[in-house]
């Protein structure tokens, strides 16, 4: 389990209170979005603050609605703006109806594995793969589509993650 005392170090408020997981941020909308075929941004975090050698735990969570059966959409979490670094990817998302929504919820680790903190936005993405319908995430004040980041422990108890740098 990340994040134990050591043998002999005193806990105080502050280091109880930063066990790993924990909220860094949370960005939620509340409503639909346009359709759109190519890739677009849906959500956009603010400014983040990723520690050196922490791991993180990005979730994306929503609804995909199609305008036309039979196509592919695809959902993505890429670093600073809708064409940086992918630091999540769905790939394909089959949707065989139009009009239906579609619900997704991913995760993903990243790591600051560097000796700096690194300051980000985040950016959840939606674009058609294949087929002829646009995409929208579809949201409201009961079915909220969202991009949330945890603090999730050490980097080094992660090594397969993906890399935020």
């Amino acid at each position: 389990m990340p994040d134990l005392a050591r043998a002999g170090q005193r806990l105080i408020a502050s280091t109880e209170n930063a066990r790993a997981p924990f909220t860094v941020n949370y960005t939620a909308i509340n409503s639909n979005t346009s359709p759109v075929t190519n890739e677009t941004a849906w959500v956009t975090t603010g400014l983040i603050t990723f520690r050196p050698g922490r791991a993180y735990r990005i979730t994306v969570k929503g609804l995909l609605t199609p305008t036309a059966a039979s196509s592919e959409g695809r959902i993505r979490v890429r670093r600073d703006t809708a064409s940086g670094t992918t630091l999540y990817d769905s790939f394909r998302i089959t949707t065989p109806s139009s009009g239906a929504n579609y619900g997704f919820e991913f995760s993903n680790l990243i790591v600051n594995s560097g000796t700096s903190q690194v300051l980000a936005l985040l950016v959840g993405t939606v674009g058609r793969d294949s087929g002829s319908a646009t995409y929208s995430v579809s949201s409201s004040a009961t079915h909220v589509a969202y991009l949330h980041t945890e603090d999730f422990g050490p980097a080094a108890d992660f090594p397969g993650a993906t890399p935020l740098t």
